[in-house]
């Protein structure tokens, strides 16, 4: 991705449009630009990629009247509600669905495009509504201290050449295969990520790089993600312990035995707050989903729940909670790069995570109502 961005086509793309759109109501433009950051994690299962485009998110606000809270919820906030609805995810859904043998990605597709449309419209309406507040009173900014000493930016608009329009024909491209190779069940191990790599190549040459500045490139977006790949790291550690001390498995069997006994629906709702409690401790949400869809999806036979709620639950209990851990690399990696406090960062999520775990229930109670099945 940060090959991609190097090549400056999507800043040109964005600059086309915002020059388009200047004196047009800026703020709702807002929605337009978080869309393809809500979508990319959505389609790949990839957040983390997303910090690439941040900067970029940054200075957009900025140039537009707003502050770099506000970049970071158009980039960060909405690749984040995109990797929760887990629409084409093998990481996420493809690993859950695998284990209580339902089809791969293919199984309750709309119900979770439903969920996406819902979850999409939270997050442009908490960001919006943000947006709109900064642009009224600077003064209000949840980050106005940064604001005050940052240097004055100004979004250079760059011209959409040739080059850079056969670059954006060539990223959509790769993703349309990432799509196709979710629904045809490839290995994403090993095809997802050479799929990345060739886009990258292939770009890189169609913008005029050789060998040498692809490789540079792809080296210099690694630095960007260090720190949240630390973060991750030794968040993987501690997991490593839990399970290897056993205590993870105490841990689920304790949490899961609360949910036995409750009324159909009320169990749905149960095992969405089960396994965002479950999250804290197994960050991997292939690792999560290995741990404890084993245990919950006889529990969810035991509640009267169909094997596709079950997956919704851990689908939104991973995500939803993954928009205020520390341990989680997209958010921590974001605050590092934005300059914004954890506790900043915080004050602002949480308005979004309420938001969604209502969401998150009401779709868990239709979906236990109606015995959603698996197509």
């Amino acid at each position: 991705f940060h090959v991609i961005e190097s090549t400056q086509s999507t800043r040109a793309l964005i600059g086309k449009f915002m020059k388009t759109l200047k004196g047009r109501g800026g703020i709702f433009f807002i929605p337009l630009l978080m869309l393809p950051f809500f979508m990319l994690p959505a389609i790949t299962g990839n957040g983390e990629s997303m910090l690439a485009f941040l900067p970029l998110g940054i200075l957009i606000a900025r140039s537009m009247g707003f502050d770099a809270m506000t970049g970071l919820c158009i980039v960060t906030i909405a690749s984040s509600t995109g990797y929760c609805t887990g629409l084409f995810s093998a990481f996420s859904t493809g690993t859950a669905q695998s284990l209580v043998g339902l089809p791969v990605l293919s199984s309750g597709l709309w119900f979770r495009i439903l969920g996406a449309v819902l979850l999409f419209a939270a997050a442009a309406f908490w960001t919006v509504r943000y947006a709109w507040m900064v642009k009224k009173d600077p003064t209000k900014s949840y980050c106005y201290d940064l604001e005050r000493n940052a240097s004055e930016q100004e979004a250079e608009i760059v011209e959409l050449t040739t080059r850079r329009k056969l670059c954006l024909v060539e990223f959509l491209l790769g993703i349309c295969t990432i799509v196709y190779a979710a629904l045809a069940g490839w290995d994403f191990k090993t095809r997802f990520p050479a799929i990345f790599i060739i886009m990258a190549v292939v770009i890189g040459l169609t913008a005029g790089y050789d060998a040498n500045k692809i490789a540079s490139t792809f080296v210099d977006g690694a630095k960007v993600v260090l720190v949240g790949a630390l973060v991750t790291g030794f968040s993987k550690g501690i997991s490593v312990i839990l399970a290897d001390a056993n205590i993870t498995d105490t841990i689920v069997h304790a949490l899961s035995s609360l949910v036995v006994g409750l009324p159909t629906q009320i169990g749905a709702m149960a095992m969405l707050l089960v396994q965002s409690v479950l999250n804290c401790f197994i960050i991997s949400s292939s690792g999560q989903a290995a741990a404890t869809i084993p245990i919950m999806s006889p529990l969810g036979d035991v509640l009267g729940l169909t094997q596709q709620t079950v997956v919704m639950a851990f689908l939104y209990g991973d995500g939803f909670s993954n928009l205020l851990l520390p341990m989680n690399a997209s958010i921590m990696g974001a605050c590092a790069i934005s300059g914004i406090t954890y506790p900043q960062y915080m004050r602002r999520a949480i308005r979004h995570y309420a938001s969604y775990m209502v969401i998150g229930f009401i779709m868990l109670f239709i979906a236990a109502t109606i015995k959603l099945g698996p197509f």
